[in-house]
């Protein structure tokens, strides 16, 4: 098994990157909507309403996903018996904790992809951020006219992680206009890699 790991939240910054050529290099770990349209090695939704969605189809029956228990789920078939439980539940957004998923699995290297954190500046002189995420305006999310979801806890859980394992090297792609967060830079085992550069190494292009 390679020692590489793909961690994708839903950022814009990541658009056009596809799953399936990621596969070729490594294990994908990815997040809610993402199974609608591709198929990566794990699959994490810790949003019930995200869950129930994906219960609705057959893909926790030929793949991994996994979420926090909701009792809720206990009346839905698909999600009683195919979706698998974190134990104990970290309570923590999405993208974070499949990024500890995969440092769990002790990957040396973990690429973090569409970790935007910040939204679409909309009023710079009054902080206001626009909603960044390739699926806006699609069901169980917001629309593309809405205010960006506070990031300081995703920030938080993920700087968590990289402290929690010193030996495992990741990077976060960036394109040039991405918020780079300097809470990050503190961090030794953790730098920014330019999308470009990401294409580069593994031999992939971005997709329209």
């Amino acid at each position: 098994m390679s020692n590489v790991a793909f961690v994708l939240g839903n950022g814009e910054s990541r658009r056009g990157i596809r799953i399936a050529d990621l596969k070729q290099h490594g294990t994908v770990f990815a997040c809610n909507a993402v199974y609608r349209t591709e198929e990566p090695d794990y699959l994490v939704a810790v949003d019930p309403k995200m869950i129930l969605e994906i219960a609705e189809t057959e893909y926790p029956k030929t793949h991994e996903v996994w979420t926090n228990y909701n009792h809720q789920y206990s009346k839905n078939e698909n999600a009683k018996n195919y979706i698998k439980w974190f134990q104990p539940s970290l309570g923590w957004s999405s993208g974070p904790t499949a990024l500890k998923m995969a440092a769990d699995k002790k990957f040396t290297m973990i690429y973090i992809l569409g970790f935007d954190y910040q939204g679409h500046v909309k009023d710079a002189k009054n902080k206001r951020f626009g909603f960044n995420n390739v699926f806006k305006d699609t069901r169980n999310y917001k629309k593309s006219s809405d205010e960006a979801t506070y990031h300081g806890n995703w920030l938080n859980q993920t700087k968590r992680v990289v402290a929690d394992y010193p030996q495992i090297e990741f990077r976060r792609v960036i394109r040039k206009d991405t918020f780079k967060p300097h809470d990050l830079e503190f961090s030794t085992n953790i730098k920014h890699l330019d999308i470009d550069e990401f294409l580069k190494i593994h031999n992939i292009q971005v997709q329209p």
